[in-house]
């Protein structure tokens, strides 16, 4: 039995097996890796080498914890109190 891997977007998309490649409309999209059980779906494939690699995850960006609602009652009060004193002095929108 043999062991094929189609190709689609330089990712090996599906792994299969069987006697002979069953008639594809595009037969360029498959290759014979009959051998190769450290191949998977899923990874990277150089046109150029033929080789296969494990696709490469980067780190998730860590995300800031959001504003506890004290934080957000703490930040609007201080607009508020700010807006407030802009009026006394008589400057509207931050315009002198």
């Amino acid at each position: 039995m043999k062991k094929f891997v189609q190709i689609q977007n330089t990712k090996a998309h599906w792994i299969f097996e069987a006697e002979k490649l069953p008639p594809y409309p595009n037969k360029e999209d498959f290759i014979d890796i009959t051998g190769r059980d450290d191949i998977q779906e899923g990874w990277d494939y150089n046109t150029e080498t033929g080789e296969f690699t494990a696709p490469v995850i980067p780190e998730p960006t860590p995300i800031d914890a959001p504003p506890t609602v004290e934080e957000m009652q703490a930040q609007t009060l201080i607009n508020t109190e700010y807006l407030i004193a802009m009026n006394e002095m008589g400057i509207e929108g931050g315009k002198v």
